[in-house]
């Protein structure tokens, strides 16, 4: 799963958590022409564009005192939207019964990526449920070790 880039989430959190807001996840993208640091935000019912203008003008500051990243990048507030990221195994729980979409950094049982609804949730795995391409649950049950997620996100069925 994601890594917090340059420990940013030890800046940033107490002062997102102090406006009421969740710190949902952290991902920083330096290999593009202009690099991009997304902060995703949360709180109970949901989050508006005044909630992110008002979060990033908040950590603008933050970032500029404690300058963790040595080159020119573009900040980015946003809400985790529907189909989430997921950036900890602490977020799973939250989502029992929930489709994701798993994209695993090894293979599993001939798996790298596929759909799965969450089954558990301990520290060191998740069970899931494989589901086919209708997103009906399988027989197969997998369990995977967090350490070999790379990629997690939600799944929204209409």
């Amino acid at each position: 799963m994601k890594k917090d880039p340059y420990g940013l989430s030890e800046i940033l959190r107490p002062s997102i958590e102090s406006m009421g807001f969740e710190l949902w996840g952290i991902e920083f993208h330096p290999n593009t022409k202009n690099a991009i640091l997304r902060i995703y935000i949360d709180k109970e019912g949901g989050i508006t564009i005044d909630d992110c203008e008002l979060v990033s003008r908040q950590i603008t500051g933050l970032l500029d005192v404690h300058d963790p990243i040595n080159m020119p990048y573009t900040l980015e507030v946003s809400s985790p939207g529907l189909d989430r990221i997921f950036f900890d195994v602490e977020q799973f729980k939250a989502y029992p019964d929930h489709l994701v979409a798993f994209q695993l950094k090894s293979v599993i049982n001939n798996r790298r990526k596929f759909n799965a609804v969450v089954e558990g949730v301990n520290e060191e795995e998740i069970v899931v449920t494989i589901v086919d391409d209708k997103n009906e649950a399988t027989d197969e049950v997998l369990t995977i070790p967090v350490s070999n997620i790379d990629r997690a996100r939600l799944v929204v069925v209409f």
